[in-house]
């Protein structure tokens, strides 16, 4: 797998966790640690996408 691949990837599920935290936290499926801590994991992973897939 190429590098840009690995990189989108990593940005699409950061993309996709950080609203699902929140979404999470709303339900009262996990609480407010919970949810920051589903959020920050996925704002650090669109971080590593973009670091791994490198200038466009």
């Amino acid at each position: 797998m190429s590098r840009r691949r690995v990189g989108r990837s990593l940005q699409l599920l950061g993309l996709i966790l950080v609203p699902f935290g929140i979404a999470s936290e709303l339900n009262g499926a996990v609480g407010l640690r919970g949810s920051l801590l589903i959020s920050g994991t996925g704002m650090v992973g669109f971080y590593l996408g973009r670091l791994i897939q490198g200038p466009s």
